[in-house]
This record gives structure tokens, sequence and C-alpha cells, in this order.
């Protein structure tokens, strides 16, 4: 086996691992489940302060219900039980009965207002819930995939690692030199492959002289673009 033969090789497994470096990052970068999920929870925590607070707030409206009722049943024993004649005082009661009555009525409005927004306000919990749970299904799916995906590339390129300095090692080291400086510099290509008496690498016409050499032991490189040529066959 030519030396041309083993480079073009090694290029094929670096070729790939590349391939495999990139689709790893990208999936590991997958953020987008995760930031639905997210957006999801974050939407459902602000109902359920939103629904906390409203709940507290119509409970300390009931408890103020309530306590005017029962200051209004007082007043109201008061005036009509008989056992208050002063004119003054009875006025006195009366008054305070009217401002229990109306705060009472003001009161009445505002929480008919609040239980309807309240009603409201849980429709719409119920919708962000159920938009959670779908949420952190599909993350979890999504998750499962991603793990299942990143495992098996991670599988495949840690063994063609392996294969591939094997491989690196049974090429001299001087020429492996040589190859390694081209692939960073020729963007990924080192060794190209004569196709129709083409530069696999820069799509140039080859020479019959420069094909021939190519089908040689040794390095031929090509005129234009400085790649090593392959020859296969």
């Amino acid at each position: 086996m030519s030396g041309t033969w083993r480079l073009f090789q090694l290029q094929k497994a670096d070729t790939r691992l590349t391939e495999l470096d990139k689709a790893l990052r990208a999936l590991r970068a997958d953020q987008q489940h995760r930031q639905l999920l997210q957006e999801a929870l974050t939407a459902l925590e602000g109902s359920e302060t939103t629904l906390r607070q409203s709940k507290k707030e119509l409970r300390e409206m009931e408890h103020e219900e309530s306590t005017l009722r029962a200051r209004a049943r007082m007043l109201e024993d008061k005036l009509y039980s008989g056992r208050i004649s002063n004119p003054k005082e009875l006025s006195g009661y009366q008054d305070e009965l009217q401002a229990v009555q109306t705060r009472l009525d003001a009161l009445e409005d505002t929480m008919l207002s609040r239980m309807e927004e309240l009603e409201g306000l849980e429709e719409e919990h119920q919708g962000l819930v159920t938009r959670a749970d779908q949420a952190r299904r599909d993350h979890d799916e999504r998750q499962q995939a991603l793990d299942q995906k990143i495992a098996s590339l991670e599988d495949e390129s840690s063994s063609l690692r392996q294969r591939r300095n094997e491989q690196a090692s049974g090429i001299e080291p001087g020429l492996l030199k040589r190859y390694s400086d081209l692939l960073v510099r020729k963007n990924g290509v080192a060794v190209a492959k004569i196709t129709r008496q083409t530069c696999g690498g820069c799509g140039m016409n080859l020479t019959d002289h420069k094909i021939q050499e190519a089908g040689r032991e040794g390095l031929t490189f090509c005129s234009t673009c400085s790649r090593i040529l392959y020859l296969e066959g």
C-alpha cells in the first residue's frame, strides 16, 4: 500500500471525525426544547402567583364583608330593640349603619367583579398547566432522543479516533506532518483524488504526465492547489 493511499484513508477518517465533532457540538447546543419548557414554567409560575394573590384579596374582602355584616346586625339590634331612646344616639347609629351598608354594597360589587376575574384566571391557569405538562413531555422526549444520538455519535467518534490513530502510527512522521500541515491550510482536504483527469481539490485539469506521476510511489502535488494527488487503482 502506497503512502498516498494511507494518507487518503487517513483523510477519510479525519473528515468523518470533523463531521462527528460538528454534529456533537450542534446536538449539545440544542436548547430550543429547554427554552420552550422554561418559558412554559415561567408563565405557569407567574399565573400561580397572580392566582394566589387574587384568592388572598378575595378572602380578605370576604372577611371584611363578614365583619361588616356582623356590625350591621349589631347596629340594627340597637336601633330597633327599643332599648335606646336618645335621639342623638339613635341618629349616630343610623349614620353608622348607613355607612356600613354603603361599604357593603361597594364591597359586594367589587367581590363579584373579583370572582369573575378569578374564574378567568383559573381557566387561564389550567391552560398554562396543560401547556407546561406538554412542554415537559416534549422536553423529556427530545432530551432522551438527544442523549441517545449523542451517545451513538460519541461511540462512533471514539472508535474511529482509535482506528485513525492506528492508521497514523503506520505513516512515516515526516509524511504525516506534511499531510497535517496541508490539512489545515487546504480546508480539510490535503489529499485530492484524481477524477476524470482533474484534481478533486481544485477541479483543474491534470496533464497525462502528472497523472502518471501520481500512479507511482512517492508524493505528487497538484500544480494549481498544491494538494497531494491520489490516483485510485
